[in-house]
C-alpha cells in the first residue's frame, strides 16, 4: 500500500508509518483520489498488513464522485472483516472511513474498491480474497461490538449475510441505512442489545425471522421503518426495555403474538402504528409503564381482553390517545385495567376516538378512580370540575362551618383544611365533619377567626373561605342573700 499513500493531499510525498495520510491514489486509473486537508482528521499510516487506521472520532478521507454518482458495488477490507455491499453513491464528496469519520465497521481500512455497476458475486468474491490476501481480516466472526458499524451508511443498498455470531452488542448498527430494502438472516443469536439497531431503515419493506433470544433491550430497535408491511414471530421472551421499539412502524398491518413476558417498559412501543386495526393478547404482566404506547393508532379497532389483568403498574398516560377503538374494545381495557386491583403508585389512563364504553366500561371507571386512577376516555365517564359553596354560624363561643353544596363528577371530597384564631392555628381544636365545630375560648372576645373547606376530584382541587369577628358579650350578675 505504500506506494498509494501519501502524507500530502496532492500525492507527492510517500507517507511513513506513523504519519498522517493526506492523500490516497485511486487504482483504476479513473483518477478518483481520496484526499483530506484537515492534518487533524488524517488517518495513520501503518504496516503488517499495509492500512491506514482511524480514530473514530473524524478521520477520513474524501473523493469525489462524479457526475452520474456510483451504483454497483462496494468491497469494503478492514481490520475487523471484508465484505461486498450494494451501493448507490450520489456525486459529490465521499468519506472513506466512514460518516464524518464516526460510525466504520472496523478500525482500519486495509482496502475499497467502489465499482459503478454490480460486480459479479465471483468477482466479489476475488476482490475480497485479493484483499485478504494483503492483510485485511476476512471474517466479522470474532467481532462482538457492531455498535454504529454502518449506522448512517445510506449508500447501502443491500447487506451481505457476514458472521456476526459473537456480536453481543448491535446497538445502532444499521441506523439510518435508509436505502436498505432488506436484510439477511445474520446470526444475532448472542445479541443483548439492539437499541436502535434499525431504527429509521425505512426501506425496508419485511425483516427476516433473525435469533433476538438473548436481546434484553430493543429500546427504538425498528423506530420509523416506516415500509414495514409486516413483521415476524421473534423471540423477545428475554427483553425488558419495548420503548419505541416499532414506533412510526406506519405501514404494519399486523403484529405477531411476540413473548413480551419480561418486558417491563412500553412507552411509545407502538406509537403511529397506523395501520394496525387488531392487536393481539401479548403478555403485560411484567409491564409497569404503557404511556403513549398505541397513541395515534388510529385505525386500531380491535383489542382483546385482559390484556391487562395482570400488568405491575398503571402508567397509561395518553396510550390509546387517538384510537378508532370499538366499544368492546374499550370496555376490554377498562374492565382489565379493574381485575389488575392496582391501587397504588402511578394510576392514569387517557383515551380519545372511537366509540364510548358500554355501562360495563362505564362501571369500570367508577371502580378505578376509587382506586386512585385519572381516567378519560371517548364519550364516557365524563369528568367535572368541583365547586363549593359554605358558610358559618356563631353562637355564643361556638362557630359552626356548613358546607352548601357541591358540584363535579366524580363527586368532590370536601375537607376543613384551615382554621385559625387571629392568625393562630387552631385546625386541631374542629370537631366533626360537615358541619364541623370550634368551641372558642373565652379570650377569643374581638378576635378573627377564618376558616378554608376544600373540595376535590379528580380533575381539580377548590376552595372556600370565610370568617367572623368574634363579638363582646356583657353578662348581669344577681346577688342574694340567703337569711337563715
Amino acid at each position: 500500500m505504500a506506494t498509494t499513500v501519501f502524507t500530502n493531499t496532492t500525492r507527492t510525498i510517500p507517507a511513513e508509518v506513523g504519519q498522517g495520510v493526506g492523500g490516497l491514489a485511486d487504482l483504476s486509473g479513473n483518477d478518483n483520489h481520496a484526499a483530506q486537508a484537515t492534518a487533524a482528521a488524517r488517518p495513520i499510516y501503518q504496516t503488517a498488513p499495509d492500512r491506514v487506521t482511524l480514530d473514530g472520532v473524524d478521520d477520513r478521507l474524501s473523493v469525489t464522485v462524479p457526475v452520474g454518482g456510483f451504483t454497483g458495488t462496494m468491497v469494503l477490507a478492514t481490520d475487523q472483516g471484508t465484505a461486498s455491499y450494494g451501493v448507490t453513491i450520489p456525486a459529490g464528496p465521499y468519506d472513506i472511513g466512514g460518516r464524518g469519520g464516526l460510525h466504520f465497521p472496523g478500525n482500519a481500512v486495509v482496502g475499497q474498491l467502489i465499482r459503478d455497476g454490480a460486480l459479479s458475486a465471483g468477482d466479489a468474491a476475488a476482490t475480497e480474497a485479493y484483499f485478504v490476501a494483503n492483510g485485511a481480516t476476512a471474517s466479522y466472526g470474532s467481532v462482538t461490538d457492531f455498535s454504529s458499524y454502518w449506522r448512517e451508511w445510506s449508500e447501502i443498498t443491500s447487506f451481505p449475510l457476514i458472521d456476526t455470531s459473537s456480536g453481543t452488542d448491535f446497538a445502532t448498527a444499521w441506523d439510518n441505512c435508509n436505502s436498505l430494502t432488506s436484510f439477511p438472516l445474520i446470526d444475532t443469536s448472542a445479541g443483548t442489545d439492539f437499541i436502535a439497531a434499525w431504527r429509521d431503515c425505512t426501506s425496508l419493506t419485511s425483516f427476516p425471522l433473525i435469533d433476538t433470544s438473548s436481546g434484553t433491550s430493543f429500546f427504538l430497535a425498528w423506530d420509523n421503518c416506516t415500509s414495514l408491511t409486516s413483521f415476524p414471530p421473534i423471540d423477545t421472551s428475554a427483553g425488558t426495555n419495548f420503548d419505541q421499539a416499532w414506533r412510526d412502524c406506519r405501514s404494519l398491518t399486523s403484529f405477531p403474538l411476540i413473548d413480551t413476558s419480561a418486558g417491563t417498559s412500553f412507552n411509545q412501543t407502538w406509537r403511529d402504528c397506523r395501520s394496525l386495526t387488531s392487536f393481539p393478547l401479548i403478555d403485560t404482566s411484567a409491564g409497569t409503564s404503557f404511556s403513549l404506547a398505541w397513541y395515534n393508532c388510529n385505525n386500531l379497532t380491535s383489542f382483546p381482553a385482559n390484556a391487562f389483568d395482570n400488568v405491575s403498574g398503571g402508567n397509561f398516560g395518553n396510550a390509546f390517545l387517538n384510537t378508532a377503538l370499538t366499544q368492546t374494545s374499550i370496555d376490554n381495557i377498562l374492565v382489565s385495567l379493574v381485575a389488575s386491583g392496582i391501587s397504588a403508585g402511578t394510576r392514569v389512563f387517557y383515551q380519545s376516538g372511537g366509540s364510548a364504553p358500554s355501562s360495563t366500561g362505564e362501571a369500570a371507571i367508577t371502580t378505578l378512580r376509587s382506586r386512585g386512577w385519572t381516567v378519560t376516555v371517548t364519550g364516557g365517564g365524563a369528568t367535572i370540575a368541583p365547586t363549593i359553596t359554605a358558610s358559618d354560624s356563631l353562637g355564643g363561643r361556638t362557630l359552626t362551618i356548613t358546607v352548601d353544596s357541591t358540584t363535579g363528577v366524580p363527586a368532590p371530597v370536601t375537607a376543613l383544611t384551615a382554621l385559625t384564631l387571629d392568625g393562630v392555628d387552631v385546625l386541631g381544636d374542629a370537631t366533626g365533619s360537615d358541619p364541623w365545630t370550634y368551641e372558642m375560648p373565652d379570650s377569643a372576645t374581638g378576635k378573627t377567626v377564618a376558616w378554608t373547606l376544600q373540595a376535590s376530584n379528580y380533575i381539580d382541587t377548590v376552595t372556600v373561605s370565610g370568617s367572623e369577628t368574634v363579638p363582646s358579650y356583657s353578662y348581669s350578675y344577681r346577688t342574694e342573700q340567703i337569711n337563715p
